[in-house]
């Protein structure tokens, strides 16, 4: 985050404001009431100089992620994102993804699926629209995403696609903004990991959950999906449900 960051309140963090009871801690509560319409870091740091700077940086990532806030970012610019080589992940991120994996392994081969337990979320997420959540499928197999999207419709889901990196820009420049992200790292015109490192360096979407769908199996692919980001990855092909299941995980539902 920088100090010329700023941020929104989301329908779902208006309806915060006006519940009589709340999840949120006084201070988060505070600061989130200080989001209206907008506001910028460096403006609510002088409203509330009561807070130690890590602690305000740390307490608006939290209202992000719980879908009560959003940064007002630009457009996403793809040209301009893949200018650059992408962050490679730090050793500390590394280590940390292969005791992921070592852990998740077993699950990975029985369940097919596997959630970064670090990803679940203490309480709920709220959809950022402030009714219906809405999934970002990024995939290039057909009967796959159609399979999802039927699910996920019949589950309370709404649902975007997208095949190429158009279609992701445009995908990612919608409103309202994806509540979760479900993408494969084998894409057309596009290096899924570069993609997904890519999206957790944009303020926009680096709190949002992103699920890894790939055929890709092996031990070294899945620490790769885990260092760069990935909230959970699902090895293909997968039963519908699972995918739901792991939707629900990430955003602590149930």
């Amino acid at each position: 985050m920088t100090d010329d960051l700023t941020y929104t309140r989301t329908p779902s963090g208006d309806n915060e404001i006006a519940a009589q009871f709340s999840l949120l801690r006084d201070d988060q509560k505070e600061v989130l009431q200080l989001v209206e319409p907008k506001a910028s870091f460096a403006q609510l740091r002088s409203k509330v100089p009561q807070l130690a700077e890590a602690v305000l940086r740390r307490m608006l990532e939290e209202l992000v992620s719980m879908g009560y806030i959003e940064p007002l970012t630009a457009d996403v610019d793809m040209k301009a994102c893949f200018a650059q080589p992408v962050s490679q992940p730090t050793i500390q991120l590394k280590q940390q993804a292969e005791r992921q994996t070592l852990s998740g392994m077993p699950a990975l081969k029985e369940a097919g699926y596997y959630v970064n337990i670090l990803s679940r979320p203490a309480n709920r997420i709220l959809p950022r629209s402030g009714d219906t959540y809405h999934v970002f499928i990024i995939d290039a197999d057909e009967i796959n995403t159609l399979v999802s999207v039927r699910m996920l419709l019949l589950n309370g889901f709404n649902t975007q696609v997208a095949v190429n990196r158009d279609e992701i820009v445009a995908g990612l420049n919608r409103k309202p903004r994806p509540d979760v992200i479900a993408m494969d790292v084998v894409l057309p015109d596009i290096i899924g990991l570069d993609l997904l490192g890519r999206l957790r360096e944009h303020p926009r979407f680096k709190s949002v959950p992103i699920i890894v769908m790939t055929a890709k199996a092996n031990h070294d692919d899945v620490v790769a999906a885990l260092s760069y980001g990935a909230s959970c990855y699902m090895t293909k092909p997968f039963k519908p449900e699972a995918l739901l299941d792991s939707i629900n995980a990430v955003l602590g539902i149930g």
